[in-house]
């Protein structure tokens, strides 16, 4: 009864890979006597997919993998008479790599950085020169920086300015999570 039941099983998978095989396959036969037959044509359309390939490449980060460590005061006179500074750091550097037009963005994960008091996101701004207009972070994506079809971008750098202000940041290590974002338009 057991081989009765394979080879029935066994039959009818023959019989579908014979269908299968036969819906992938294109005949032309001529058939003719005359001395310039008409031409038989199979016709295959051929197809593709190009996928979107982009590709955000990081680096220059001041500690451990894609940690950065912000300038901050160090003594009194870092303050001056105002009791605030803006400390500037060197942030990373990136490059693009797309086969579409990209945009790279930045924000803040939250509106504040953790630590001993909810120091605002905004207090730390962001430039892609050194010397040029900086703008606050804050939790909503903001463009720094778009293009069209590269096998890589031209370097783009990433600087920061700090606000401090003595009456207000309490002493303690802060931490806040900096998203760069590789958007396809």
């Amino acid at each position: 009864m057991r081989k009765l039941a394979f080879a029935g099983a066994a039959a009818c998978a023959i019989a579908i890979s014979a269908q299968i095989a036969a819906a992938q396959t294109g005949t032309c036969s001529i058939n003719s006597t005359a001395a310039s037959p008409a031409p038989c044509v199979v016709t295959s359309t051929h197809s593709f997919t190009i996928p979107s390939l982009l590709t955000l490449n990081m680096s220059g980060f001041t500690g451990a993998g894609t940690a950065m460590s912000l300038n901050a005061p160090t003594q009194m006179s870092d303050y001056g008479a105002t009791g605030s500074v803006t400390m500037a750091t060197t942030g990373p550097t990136y490059t693009v790599s797309a086969n579409r037009n990209y945009k790279v963005q930045i924000s803040a994960a939250a509106a504040s950085f953790t630590g001993p008091y909810a120091k605002p996101a905004g207090d730390l701004s962001w430039s892609n020169a050194a010397a040029g207009t900086f703008t606050a972070l804050s939790t909503t994506a903001t463009d720094m920086t778009s293009g069209g079809p590269t096998t890589g971008s031209a370097v783009v750098g990433v600087f920061y300015k700090t606000a401090y202000n003595i009456a207000t940041d309490v002493p303690g290590s802060y931490t806040l999570d900096v998203k760069f974002t590789l958007v396809a338009p």
